[in-house]
């Protein structure tokens, strides 16, 4: 196994990767993602490890198995480790991943995937990771991505969601291709509302379904609301203090869960 150092074409190109996905591949430092990726059999393409660390006895036989499975494997040392580190608890354990990038919608109906989330406008990390999180946690089928403003592939949503979004199949499409998707395949959608429609408990979310969440400061596209069809219904989450609204990851994990609970 080669050491390599920083100038090395494997580190400049997982450091690109950090700042700014390229669509097929992520960079990551995170032994649960790593691991979650070797666990999906996805393709490891470059692997390296801190050769100059202490590292538990369960930690190395990781690192064994990554080794032997990733397509490439090297070893750096400690300085190189510490140019590199993103999270203050890196293990010194770094990998490219290659993932399957945007369904298409025909893709996802080929798949049978009933039970979709589309995230529409979401901007902080933060949040579209953990509504990934819940999605996995609740065995929604798929994440639908409308009005696209932070990558669902890049490196803090990485980390946010837990690796949920390399796993879990995901589609970025525009609203108008979505909304005639959801009508022709008859879907029944959600939209999150804070104040109109039904309360979240109200509807049993049997069949195919579709929970519409929106960006953080200005909610769903209008778009949502102008569809003329009786499977697109308004949901709110009733709110009894002062506030009237929900953080999307909050109100998302709620109308998530309470659909899982009737559809499970």
């Amino acid at each position: 196994m080669n050491i390599i150092n920083k100038n090395n074409e494997v580190i400049i190109n997982y450091k690109e990767l950090i700042k700014k996905n390229d669509g097929e591949y992520i960079a990551i430092d995170d032994i649960n993602i790593i691991k979650l990726a070797y666990d999906y059999k996805l393709e490891i393409k470059d692997f390296f490890y801190c050769y100059e660390l202490d590292y538990h006895k369960e930690t190395i036989d990781l690192i064994n198995q990554i080794s032997d499975y990733a397509v490439n494997s090297y070893k750096i040392s400690k300085k190189t480790y510490l140019n590199l580190i993103n999270k203050e608890n890196s293990v010194g354990l770094f990998a490219i991943i290659k993932i399957k990038y945007n369904y298409d919608l025909n893709e996802l109906k080929e798949l049978n995937k009933d039970y979709l989330i589309i995230c529409d406008g979401i901007e902080i990390p933060g949040n579209l990771g953990t509504i990934y999180r819940t999605s996995d946690s609740a065995k929604v089928d798929a994440l639908v991505i409308t009005n696209l403003v932070t990558h669902p592939y890049n490196y803090k949503n990485t980390i946010a969601s837990r690796g949920c979004n390399i796993i879990m199949p995901t589609t970025i499409c525009n609203i108008d291709e979505l909304i005639e998707y959801l009508i022709d395949n008859e879907y029944d959608v959600y939209l999150g509302e804070p104040k109109l429609g039904l309360s979240y408990k109200d509807y049993d979310y049997q069949g195919k379904i579709a929970i519409v969440v929106g960006n953080e400061r200005f909610g769903i596209d209008k778009k949502w609301y102008e569809v003329n069809n009786d499977h697109f219904k308004k949901v709110f989450i009733p709110m009894y203090g002062s506030n009237n609204s929900l953080n999307v990851s909050v109100a998302a994990s709620i109308l998530i869960y309470e659909a899982s609970t009737k559809r499970y």
